[in-house]
């Protein structure tokens, strides 16, 4: 018998080999406060037609299966409890994306709000030769030269829009292409775009090329 469970839907799946005339078939752990359907080598089964209920431990087959016939059940879930343990090797693959975590009203609850929605590791380049260059990124499509006539002015684009422009920029401080230590801060934020600023200060407080930068997004 296999089991796979995919919790974002609340549904695990169990397949059990038949034996020749086998009617009764158990469903592990049962089905009680879920749903449950029946396919037989792949073709879903009628409840009530093809085979009944046994309470909430299994089904009954209408007929006796032929040796080596395949049951397969997948149950959903139909409490609000979710599955209260799942061993991680039996997720299954993509199941969990961003659209299917918690995007409560209630702040403890909501799991969007806690989740990176953009985020870039990029080397600043040098202003006037050569061009900023992303590492590593998620939904940044590109990191440019801000426009202005300054150096260690980027700007980042996004893929995908922020829903506002009242995000929150995570930047680290940065090491310049000179090796000094620089501040780093966001500006003109937008929902499509937000300029990275680097500003160092050894002597006199000035705009500098950045050997590299770390901007997360959090909205």
């Amino acid at each position: 018998m296999s089991v796979a469970r995919d919790i974002s839907r609340q549904t695990s799946r169990q397949t059990v080999t038949l034996a020749a005339s086998q009617t009764a078939v158990t469903v592990t752990g049962g089905f009680s406060g879920a749903s449950i359907e029946t396919y037989l080598n792949g073709v879903r089964l009628i409840q009530e037609s093809d085979y009944s209920l046994n309470g909430t431990s299994g089904i009954t087959l209408t007929q006796g299966a032929s040796a080596g016939d395949i049951i397969e059940f997948s149950i959903r879930n139909t409490s609000n409890s979710g599955l209260s343990a799942v061993n991680t090797s039996e997720i299954v693959d993509e199941a969990v994306t961003f659209d299917k975590l918690s995007d409560s009203s209630t702040t403890a609850e909501n799991v969007q709000q806690r989740v990176a929605k953009a985020w870039c590791y990029f080397g600043g380049g040098t202003y006037g030769s050569v061009d900023p260059f992303i590492v590593r990124s998620f939904n940044v499509s590109s990191v440019t030269d801000s426009g202005f006539s300054y150096a260690g002015q980027y700007k980042l684009s996004f893929e995908n829009n922020m829903e506002s422009a009242s995000y929150v920029v995570v930047t680290s401080a940065a090491i310049t292409a000179a090796g000094h230590i620089a501040s780093v801060w966001p500006n003109s934020k937008s929902t499509s775009s937000v300029d990275i600023y680097g500003l160092v200060n050894y002597g006199t407080i000035a705009y500098a090329n950045m050997g590299g930068m770390d901007v997360a997004i959090f909205e």
